[in-house]
């Protein structure tokens, strides 16, 4: 498999890593099938937080006697430095190893977040005296928001950036990558296919290879969706396919969920983000079968909607979200 420069981290990736949201779901049995099936196909790039819990534990189990045949991304979603500096310590452990490619402030949904994370005592402090140490080569931000971690960026304190891309949530284009680019940032992208939701995933994940990011995470939990993935992965990008794949991305309506979060939870219990993010993409393509599923049943429970409109008070970008929740509910489109 292809590997790439990560943005100034001097790591050598290959374009496609394995991630590890969903792991929690699998046996340690089937975890070291997995991710050693992984490495043995050439992906070289593992993504993973101390906040998955099970999750670290078990990719250290399966593969930790590999260690210098991959790069390790982990995680700590803490704030402040003494509770960032025990998550660096037990991935350090887990993985037995002195020595971890990329430590990764996670979860950062605002600005306040940021903030936390970089004022004295906090996470960066932690982070910052590994690396001087030795025992972390890069330093890395995750998130949803994209504005949120260009704001991240903009301080110079991060080599890598791990956000959300796909062809139904394209905010980073815009709002992050350029940005990224410029200060050679490594750009890493999650749920390429939705979280398993977008129908026509082997066009979705070849968006997301076009996108400029040097690397992008899957989900691989089976030999069938690494098998599935490289193959994907493995034809050249020509400059008519990038610009075929972006032009019908930037087609595709959007309702302007960045997936922040701050719209929940909902007095209903109506899964706003999940129906802001999915709306105009599945009117036009549709999603696979579970994630059809879930959408009908958050559509039925869009139902009970009493137009309080709390969703758009606390919402940061004033967005009209009754109207979407409301025509989900119905099975209308568009939403008006």
């Amino acid at each position: 498999m292809r590997h790439v420069a990560l943005g100034r981290t001097r790591l050598s990736v290959s374009v496609l890593g394995a991630g590890s949201n969903a792991l929690a779901e699998y046996s340690q049995e089937q975890a070291g099938f997995i991710y050693n099936y992984a490495l043995d196909q050439g992906v070289n790039f593992i993504v993973t937080s101390a906040a998955y819990q099970v999750v670290e534990p078990k990719i250290a189990k399966a593969v930790a006697d590999r260690k210098d045949e991959f790069c390790l991304a982990t995680t700590t979603d803490h704030r402040g430095a003494k509770n960032a500096k025990a998550d660096i310590e037990n991935s350090l452990r887990l993985f037995r190893t002195d020595h971890i490619e990329l430590y990764q402030v996670g979860g950062v949904r605002n600005q306040r977040a940021v903030d936390l994370a970089l004022e004295p005592g906090g996470a960066m402090d932690a982070l910052q005296e590994a690396k001087r140490e030795g025992r972390i080569g890069a330093i890395g931000i995750t998130g949803h928001v994209p504005d949120v971690l260009a704001y991240a960026v903009k301080t110079g304190l991060f080599d890598a950036v791990f956000f959300i891309l796909n062809m139904a949530n394209t905010y980073a284009l815009s709002d992050l990558m350029p940005l990224a680019r410029s200060m050679n940032v490594g750009m890493m992208v999650m749920r390429p296919l939705g979280h398993g939701a977008l129908a026509r995933p082997e066009r979705a994940l070849r968006f997301a290879l076009c996108s400029g990011a040097e690397a992008v995470m899957c989900g691989m939990y089976s030999k069938e969706e690494i098998e599935t993935a490289i193959a994907v992965a493995e034809p050249p990008i020509t400059d008519e396919e990038r610009a075929s794949l972006m032009a019908e991305a930037e087609s595709l309506p959007r309702t302007g969920c960045r997936l922040c979060g701050l719209c929940e939870p909902c007095p209903k219990g109506i899964s706003i983000s999940y129906l802001m993010e999915l709306y105009h993409y599945r009117a036009r393509y549709g999603l696979l079968a579970k994630a059809e599923e879930q959408w009908l049943r958050a559509a039925a429970k869009a139902k009970e909607c009493d137009d309080c409109r709390e969703c758009e008070k606390r919402c940061p970008y004033q967005l009209s979200i009754a109207p979407v929740i409301h025509a989900a509910a119905e099975g209308r489109y568009p939403a008006r």
